[in-house]
C-alpha cells in the first residue's frame, strides 16, 4: 500500500467510524430524551429553520404557547413553568441538532471523496443506501413524535421501535463499510469455524430481536411494571399474559408480556453469544480475534446486568441510557467478530 492509498484509507476510516460514533451518541441521547419525557416538547418539524433555538424570552414564550396546545401539556404537565419547559425543549433540540450534524458529517466528505474518485464501488453503493436510510430515519423521528401530538401524549411504540432499528441498521452498515475499507482482503470461509458461525448467527438474530423488543418495552413504558428479577412478582410468566384479544396482540401490545419476551430474548442472546465466543476462543485464531471474543462475552454480560439494574430501579435516566448505548457496543463487537472470521485465512 503506497503512501497516497494509505492516507486515503485513513481519511475514509475517520469519516466512516466518526459518523458511527456520532450515531452511537445519537442513540444514547435519544434514549435520554425519551426518559426525561422531552420528546414531545418541540411540536413542529422545521428541518432548516429549526436549527436555531429560541433566542429571546418572547420566542421562548411562543414555543411554550405552542406546546400548551397539545395533550402532553394539558394532560400531564399543566403545572409546568417556562423554566422547566426550557429543559425538555433543549433535550429534544440537542437530539435533533445532532441528527443534522450527523447528516453534514457524512454527506460533505462523501461529496469530496466521490468527486475525487477515491471511493470503491462497494463504498459508493453503501453510501447511497446509507443516505436513503438516514433520510428515512429523520422522517421516522418526526412521524414518531407526531403520533404523540394527537390524543394520547405517548408516541407509538411501533414507530419508536422502527426509529431505533433504522438507527441500528444505519450504524451497522457504516461500521461494516469501514471494516471493508480498513481490511481490503478477500472473504475466506474457514470450515473449522462453521459451528462458531452458526451459533454466532443465532446469537445475532436474538440480539436484533432483543433490541426490537427493548424499544417496544420503552414505548409501552413496560419497564415500570414487574420490577423484580428473575421472577415477575413470584411468577415465571405474568398472569395477564393473554389479556388482549386476538391473542397475538399480547406479543406486541401487552406491556407485561412484551417485558417478559424482552427478558428471555436477552437471556437467549447472552447464552448463544457467550457460548459462541467461548467456542471461538478454543480455536486456532489470531490473538486479536480471541481478545475481541472475550470482549463480546464481557459486553453481553454487562448489557444483561445493566438491563436487570434498570428494571429493578424502575428505569432511571442514567441506567436506561447506558443500557441503550451498551446495546450498540455489543452490536459493534459482534459485527467485528463476524467480519474477522471471514477475513482470517
Amino acid at each position: 500500500m503506497n503512501q497516497h492509498t494509505e492516507m486515503n484509507t485513513k481519511q475514509q476510516l475517520i469519516w466512516l467510524f466518526g459518523t458511527c460514533f456520532l450515531i452511537w451518541l445519537m442513540i444514547m441521547l435519544g434514549g435520554a430524551t425519551r426518559l426525561t419525557h422531552s420528546g414531545l416538547s418541540i411540536v413542529e418539524w422545521k428541518p432548516v429553520t429549526g436549527i436555531l433555538p429560541p433566542l429571546s424570552e418572547g420566542a421562548w414564550q411562543d414555543e411554550f404557547t405552542k406546546y400548551q396546545q397539545f395533550p402532553e401539556y394539558k394532560l400531564v404537565n399543566s403545572d409546568m413553568a417556562l423554566s422547566e419547559f426550557k429543559f425538555i425543549f433543549f433535550m429534544e433540540y440537542a437530539h435533533r441538532l445532532l441528527g443534522r450534524l450527523i447528516g453534514l458529517v457524512f454527506f460533505i466528505p462523501l461529496i469530496y471523496f466521490w468527486g475525487r474518485g477515491r471511493l470503491s464501488p462497494f463504498v459508493k453503493k453503501m453510501s447511497l443506501a446509507a443516505m436513503v436510510i438516514g433520510a428515512g430515519q429523520g422522517f421516522m423521528g418526526w412521524y414518531m413524535v407526531k403520533s404523540g401530538l394527537v390524543k394520547d401524549p405517548a408516541v407509538s411504540h411501533y414507530r419508536l421501535a422502527t426509529h431505533l432499528l433504522l438507527a441500528m441498521v444505519l450504524y451497522a452498515m457504516l461500521f461494516w463499510t469501514g471494516l471493508k475499507v480498513w481490511h481490503q482482503r478477500p472473504k475466506t470461509r474457514q470450515p473449522q469455524l462453521a459451528a462458531v458461525t452458526g451459533i454466532l448467527h443465532l446469537g445475532s438474530l436474538f440480539l436484533i430481536l432483543t433490541i426490537f423488543y427493548g424499544a417496544l418495552v420503552a414505548g409501552l413504558k413496560a419497564g415500570l411494571i414487574y420490577n423484580t428479577f428473575p421472577l415477575m412478582e413470584g411468577s415465571f410468566i405474568p398472569s395477564e399474559w393473554n389479556f388482549l384479544q386476538p391473542i397475538y396482540l399480547n406479543f406486541f401490545e401487552n406491556a407485561a408480556m412484551v417485558q417478559w419476551i424482552h427478558r428471555y430474548l436477552a437471556i437467549l442472546t447472552f447464552v448463544f453469544l457467550a457460548a459462541g465466543m467461548a467456542l471461538l476462543m478454543r480455536k486456532e485464531v489470531s490473538e486479536s480475534l480471541r481478545y475481541t471474543a472475550a470482549l463480546v462475552i464481557a459486553g453481553v454480560f454487562l448489557q444483561a446486568l445493566l438491563g436487570i439494574m434498570t428494571l429493578l430501579h424502575q428505569v432511571p435516566v442514567l441506567l436506561g441510557t447506558l443500557h441503550q448505548g451498551t446495546a450498540v457496543v455489543v452490536l459493534t463487537l459482534v459485527l467485528y467478530v463476524k467480519f474477522a472470521i471471514y477475513r482470517e485465512s
